[in-house]
């Protein structure tokens, strides 16, 4: 293994996501050798890896209000905002394709593969989907009505496929995908599925709001100091009696220190904080 060509793909994977992947033109890759199912990650620049040593990062540059439209709600139900890495390549993002390699002419009926979705571990819901020629989307992998392999494949071709398509995230955090491959036999009709195998992304958040509190005043308000990326929309909460947070209100972020005014009932010492969507 090629450690001088690793180690900035994991690198760029933690949260300050460094550059090295962006940009990148990468594969999740369906190989099929001796009788056997091949799955793992062909990076266009660095090669061949395992799917544990390359783990994908999802920059920040990736988030974006959710596309309007009937075909959008029904990927990403009320997701007020996403992340996506879009099919068509940006510069500023990883394009992360689909393809197939090492299967002969006639070996799949039709010369077809599916990839599918069988597990998801995540913060979020994901999306997988490609676009029309007008621009409408077809859903191929869509968890938030559940994860079934039966309903969440995609179908390529067996023959050297190489297929772009958009991934979308529902929320920041680590993602654990667990995949396979399956194609049917012409002989007997069988389907031949390959083990289920772990892909991990990685999807930037924004910078958390800073939030600062003064004193209670005389007439009991609470000022709060509340500093939130620029059109980042941020919930005040408070703590109850019973631990549990109460929203107050909500802001806009601006980059900028913002003044978020609240009685201080039932008691000066009283919990707040600020959470970023």
């Amino acid at each position: 293994m090629n450690f001088r060509n690793v180690w900035p793909k994991l690198l760029a994977a933690t949260a300050s996501l460094l550059p090295a992947s962006v940009g990148a033109h990468v594969h999740i890759q369906i190989g099929y050798h001796a009788g056997a199912w091949d799955l793992h990650v062909l990076d266009f620049e660095s090669g061949r890896f395992l799917p544990a040593e390359y783990p994908f990062a999802v920059a920040l540059a990736a988030r974006s209000p959710a596309p309007a439209g009937p075909g959008y709600a029904l990927l990403l139900g009320a997701a007020e905002n996403v992340w996506i890495l879009p099919e068509n390549e940006a510069p500023d993002l990883l394009n992360l394709g689909l393809g197939t390699s090492g299967i002969g002419d006639g070996q799949f009926t039709a010369n077809r593969v599916r990839l599918e979705l069988h597990r998801l571990d995540g913060p979020g819901e994901v999306a997988l989907f490609t676009t029309s020629a007008f621009g409408a989307p077809q859903g191929h992998w869509i968890s938030r009505d559940g994860v079934n392999s039966a309903a969440d494949f995609i179908t390529l071709p067996a023959i050297n496929g190489h297929v772009h398509v958009n991934w979308v995230f529902t929320r920041a955090g680590v993602y654990r995908l667990g995949i396979a491959a399956s194609a049917t036999i012409p002989a007997t009709g069988q389907t031949f599925r390959s083990p289920v195998v772990g892909y991990t992304f990685f999807v930037a958040g924004p910078a958390r709001p800073h939030l600062g509190i003064t004193p209670p005043r005389n007439d009991g308000i609470v000022e709060l100091q509340v500093t939130a990326p620029a059109g980042s929309r941020v919930e005040i909460q408070a703590a109850t009696a019973a631990g549990e947070w109460l929203t107050l209100g909500e802001l806009i972020g601006t980059g900028q220190p913002q003044s978020f005014l609240t009685p201080a009932t039932p008691s000066s010492m009283r919990l707040f904080r600020a959470v970023s969507f």
